[in-house]
């Protein structure tokens, strides 16, 4: 039986409706994020009827990142079992239908009964829940789809749909209520990706890991520009092989080929995280408050999210171009200097100095942040920490590497209060700036090359490393 997603048009189309459809459910897993940022302050006004205590409030903001932790690795295996876009259409119904449940927690009886709080604090759990399983198969189905040509572009949009979600979360809350807000953001994300990816297929790489090399043939000559193209990929497709049981993919995670790519490509992420990229996004509004630049706190997130977008196109469109390993390093260079400066700004304020006439330096330096993460940090990042992972164990690797990557974002993001009232904006800052300096020394000294290489020939680049056991210096990259 033809799949419907052979009807859309040629390679390229099919290739970017599925980059489009796993793109907005990746925005849906991300809204969630923002959703805090622009509802507290009607959630916790006089006369709404929820009373949110300061541990539940920081539980309600960070509830998602929380289950991020244990639930990528789990959304990792069950991609590996059932297949990465089956198990996106399993899930944009739930996370959908749990943004939707909130609305519940406005009604009178609810409050009356004391049960709004706690609904609320389920449905984000259920949110973080969903959001935990997608991520890790909507980073390798982008992966997987584009052939070599598209996919430093359409896979290093990652981060440009998580900028969108945001940004239309940041944007939609201006104007609408939080209830409103919380039909509104799966109705322009989760249903449109749900209906794109029904009209997608299943990874190829997926299917030929599971044997079914007639399948997998059918859709690459749906997604792939000629018949070359197409025999490569099924010649250097490591997953023909038979597919793995528990214990041998066990067995699989603990070799050298396969423990050490997991390993950068998990620190990567982590370490993208400790420059304070998701605790900047989650209080921004908060961050320009206290900074006082003029602007109210909701114009100046949005202006930031919007540069952040288009730079986020701006580094996808370049990033087949030239050196990932560059882009990276340029974009940590430029949150180095940009958390420095204010944490310099915060500094002064804090000492009781005048800084009326500096007041745009934390515009200026959040803009500068905003370019460094979203043209080289993040893009680079999520698409290069999936490019290195062996294709056998792509999925859990994602998802082990998501985890750890998880947990220091939940981190970071759940003490920058406390952080912020220990050592006060400044050190906040200063110790992001710090993190970006770990973030460029790994991507020096552990981080190969990928571009202009398939997903195969960056694999048995590994697996020679290891057979050769040979240590390479900070500025290699993988052979040609």
């Amino acid at each position: 039986m033809r799949l419907p997603f052979g009807t859309c048009g040629g390679p390229a189309v099919n290739q970017l409706v599925a980059a489009l459809a796993s793109g907005l459910a990746f925005a849906g897993v991300m809204s969630p994020w923002a959703f805090p940022s622009v509802s507290l302050g009607q959630l916790t006004r006089e006369g709404s009827g929820i009373h949110l205590t300061r541990g539940q409030l920081d539980w309600f903001t960070n509830l998602p990142l929380f289950m991020l932790i244990p639930g990528s690795v789990v959304g990792g295996a069950m991609a590996e079992v059932i297949g990465p876009r089956t198990l996106l259409l399993l899930l944009t119904p739930l996370l959908a239908a749990s943004m939707t449940a909130m609305n519940f927690a406005s009604l009178e009886e609810v409050q009356d009964a004391g049960l709004a709080e706690g609904l609320l604090l389920a449905s984000r759990a259920v949110q973080g829940a969903s959001a935990a399983l997608m991520n890790p198969a909507v980073s390798v189905y982008l992966c997987e789809m584009p052939e070599e040509r598209f996919r430093g572009t359409l896979a290093s949009l990652v981060d440009a749909w998580a900028t969108f979600g945001f940004l239309l979360t940041y944007v939609a809350g201006s104007f609408l209520s939080w209830q409103s807000l919380a039909l509104v953001l799966p109705a322009c994300l989760l249903l449109p990706a749900f209906l794109g990816l029904l009209a997608s297929p299943e990874s190829p790489q997926w299917l030929m890991k599971k044997g079914k090399e007639k399948e997998a043939l059918r859709v690459l000559e749906m997604l792939r520009s000629s018949p070359e193209d197409v025999t490569k990929e099924l010649e250097g497709a490591t997953a023909s092989e038979e597919d793995p049981s528990c214990w041998e993919a066990a067995r699989m995670l603990v070799r050298r080929s396969t423990l050490v790519p997991i390993a950068v490509s998990m620190f990567l992420l982590q370490a993208k995280e400790l420059t304070g990229n998701n605790a900047v996004l989650i209080y921004m509004p908060q961050i320009f408050q206290v900074a006082g630049v003029g602007m109210s706190p909701g114009t100046s997130s949005i202006v930031v999210m919007a540069t952040r977008l288009g730079c986020n196109f701006v580094g996808s469109a370049l990033l087949h171009r030239l050196p990932r390993r560059r882009f990276m390093l340029a974009g940590a260079a430029l949150c180095i200097a940009a958390t420095s400066a204010l944490g310099a700004f915060f500094f002064l304020q804090e000492r009781g100095d005048d800084v009326a006439n500096l007041g745009w330096i934390p515009m200026v330096a959040l803009l500068a942040f905003t370019v460094g993460v979203s043209v080289g940090v993040g893009p680079a990042s999520w698409l290069v920490a999936a490019e290195i992972l062996p294709q056998r164990v792509r999925n859990l690797g994602f998802g082990i590497g998501v985890t750890g990557y998880s947990l220091v974002s939940f981190l970071v993001s759940m003490t920058f209060e406390h952080v912020r009232g220990a050592w006060g904006s400044s050190g906040l800052f200063w110790s992001y700036s710090a993190g970006c300096v770990v973030y460029a020394l790994h991507v020096l000294l552990a981080v190969p090359e990928t571009r202009g290489r398939s997903l195969a020939e960056i694999e048995d680049a590994w697996g020679r490393r290891s057979c050769a056991g040979t240590r390479r210096g900070a500025s290699e990259t993988m052979p040609e």
